[in-house]
């Protein structure tokens, strides 16, 4: 018989503590750690739009979601936590990649000024690492954040729904102004929305396997949300999302993943319906919504050249590549600059939009890490990805092992957003946004600690915990 969380065997249940799915027992969590989760929902929401809230408001500030860090480590005592972390990931690619990049920040500021720490964004930002690591100091604190996250979905699923009226809903928006004078509604700006309804569709399709009522009701909700988000955002990253996704549930859910088929079948035939039916639809991007125009936009993924509906976005492929192809040049030049970057602090593009803003980042995060630290920067840095992938595949492998279905469950949720975090970091600047930076790092610090009480409880039941 399958237990259905850690929690209810675990010592803090019996000493009076809610455990994973002790949802009748009210929490009570820190008003601090209350402000990280707003500031993080917040960010998964309203993404480039709360990206602008900073501290001043105009200018160089310092944005919203740093403010919180640096409060967050003001109260964190690092020579206690830091070692529990180490029992629960390989920490030293972690703190290699903070001193490098940390350290390079610094020193750039004398070059770069104020850009180099805007340009260290993801460097900054993976101290969330720690901060979900204490986040989740309790059991009662980690029901808490998956409550929270489940409350986080339901709101993105009635924000993204709201996709098609986006722009006329954006102009009664107060307008933030960005550093470089682009800025954004701090609502209805939907940059990475469908992304975050894709994510939305995984976690009803997760939590559907419980035979209740509204198992049914999730299905079809997920249905239509992967079919409208593919539909109506016209993003390629949405592609990459979908089918990422399907490859993660595919290697850990088999079931689930014969469900998610199932949705994309559904969608083929929705959006094949109307296709077929002559019904004029036009997505977000203003192309006709059909199969054919589906085919024709995922095909210029690797395509520099296309025509009709995809021009444009095949345009933007030969952009990036000649991005690429500029920094690649750059590195070239010395011995030095091939091992450790460019630096920050300097633009890794040579192109300004309309209003003459640069574009700071050629739009895939993987380069931008080896450009910026160099091939040795980039080592540390996928070390470091991998150390945080393994200490989730130990969770959820000693989660199979006791059959704790729900924690498979709440572990597969976080996996599903970073996988699509890394998907849309192929062709856009993912781990330089603050709105997919911060959860990503909070969620694994979040993981790391949730690691810790799973393999504590397995102990305590005579279980391997490795």
């Amino acid at each position: 018989m399958n237990n259905p969380s850690f929690a209810d065997v675990s010592p803090w249940q019996r000493n009076g503590i809610s455990g994973i799915d002790a949802s009748s027992i009210p929490l009570r969590v820190t008003f601090l750690r209350k402000v990280v989760l707003w500031a993080t929902g917040a960010y998964i929401i309203l993404n480039s739009g709360f990206m602008m809230v900073r501290i001043p408001p105009v200018g160089v500030g310092i944005p919203i979601g740093e403010v919180v860090l640096i409060g967050c480590l003001c109260v964190i005592s690092l020579p206690v936590l830091l070692p529990k972390m180490g029992k629960e990931a390989w920490l030293f690619p972690i703190l290699l990649w903070w001193g490098m990049s940390l350290s390079r920040c610094l020193i750039d500021t004398t070059v770069g000024g104020a850009w180099s720490f805007r340009d260290a964004s993801q460097a900054i930002e993976s101290l969330y690492l720690i901060v979900g690591f204490w986040l989740a100091n309790s059991v009662e604190n980690l029901s808490y954040f998956f409550r929270w996250l489940r409350k986080i979905l339901l709101v993105a699923i009635a924000y993204g729904l709201l996709l098609p009226a986006n722009h006329y809903l954006q102009s009664f928006s107060p307008r933030l102004p960005g550093v470089a004078g682009v800025g954004a509604p701090l609502i209805f700006s939907v940059t990475n929305t469908a992304v975050i309804l894709i994510w939305a569709a995984c976690w009803l399709l997760i939590d559907g396997k419980q035979k209740d009522k509204l198992t049914k009701g999730r299905i079809l909700l997920a249905c239509l949300l992967v079919t409208f988000s593919v539909a109506f955002a016209q993003q390629r990253t949405i592609y990459l999302a979908v089918l990422m996704t399907g490859a993660i549930l595919f290697l850990t859910k088999r079931r689930l993943a014969t469900k998610w088929a199932t949705i994309l079948l559904f969608g083929v035939v929705a959006i094949g319906a109307i296709s077929v039916s002559g019904i004029n639809v036009e997505g977000g991007r203003g192309h006709k919504i059909s199969l054919d125009f589906i085919s024709q936009h995922f095909q210029s993924i690797t395509r520099s050249s296309g025509s009709g509906d995809v021009e444009g976005s095949a345009a933007g492929v030969s952009l990036r590549l000649g991005w690429w192809r500029r920094i690649y040049q750059q590195m070239q030049g010395s011995h030095r600059v091939m091992i450790f970057g460019l630096g920050y602090g300097v633009s890794l593009t040579d192109f300004h939009g309309a209003l003459g803003a640069s574009a700071r980042e050629p739009h895939n995060s993987y380069i931008s890490v080896l450009a910026r630290l160099g091939i040795s920067g980039m080592l540390v840095w996928v070390a470091m990805q991998a150390s945080l992938y393994l200490s989730w595949w130990r969770s959820f492998q000693l989660c199979r092992r006791m059959r704790w279905v729900r924690d498979q469950d709440n572990l597969l949720l976080l996996l599903i957003y970073s996988v699509q975090v890394l998907a849309y970091a192929i062709g856009e600047d993912g781990f330089e946004k603050p709105f997919l930076a911060i959860p990503y790092y909070l969620f694994f610090g979040v993981v790391l600690r949730y690691g810790r009480y799973l393999r504590l409880t397995a102990a305590q039941q005579g279980q391997s915990a490795i």
